[in-house]
């Protein structure tokens, strides 16, 4: 009897864990943002040419053998690099919307990780340089664990995009000074 009501327990346990999870968010928002000491035209080149992502995102620092390629316009909307690695999985990052010196908006997709994500980085002149602020949106749909997930990804992609933000605003500002 004992071992019946134990069992009754565990199982409204995952019951309510599993009802739980599909009142959570599945969609996502995280935004940080940096002044950097330059000109917006010195920003955007930084970030409008996939090639230099290299130089200062983190998730390329997170695999250094990854193979990546390059394909579409240079610099232009349809511009992707693709990856493979064992660590990132594969995967590809296409730019799918430009203003000149204010705006990138590009698309992440990574199907091993189950990510697909809309990236937005915007430009806005102060009187110091240029304020960047990205933005990064995505849905994990009914994933339960994903769902609970996202109640650290704020912090977790938060750190990745200010760490990106801050290797941005060291790499320009030592180009132009």
């Amino acid at each position: 009897m004992r071992s019946n009501k134990w069992f009754l327990n565990l199982m409204m346990v995952v019951f309510l864990v599993l009802l739980t999870g599909f009142f959570l968010p599945g969609e996502y928002e995280v935004k940080r943002a940096i002044e950097i000491d330059a000109p917006a035209d010195e920003v955007y080149a930084a970030i409008v040419d996939l090639r230099k992502w290299e130089q200062w995102s983190t998730w390329y620092r997170m695999d250094p053998n990854a193979v990546m390629s390059y394909d579409g316009p240079d610099r232009a909307i349809g511009m992707r690099v693709r990856w493979q690695s064992d660590i990132l999985g594969r995967g590809s990052i296409e730019i799918t919307s430009l203003q000149f010196n204010r705006q990138v908006i590009y698309a992440v997709d990574n199907p091993e990780h189950g990510v697909v994500a809309v990236g937005d980085i915007r430009l806005q002149p102060t009187d110091n340089g240029t304020e960047v602020s990205w933005i990064s949106r995505g849905d994990v749909g009914l994933n339960l664990l994903d769902r609970y997930q996202l109640l650290f990804f704020d912090d977790k992609l938060g750190d990745d995009i200010q760490v990106g933000l801050e290797n941005i605003k060291t790499m320009v500002e030592n180009t132009i000074h």
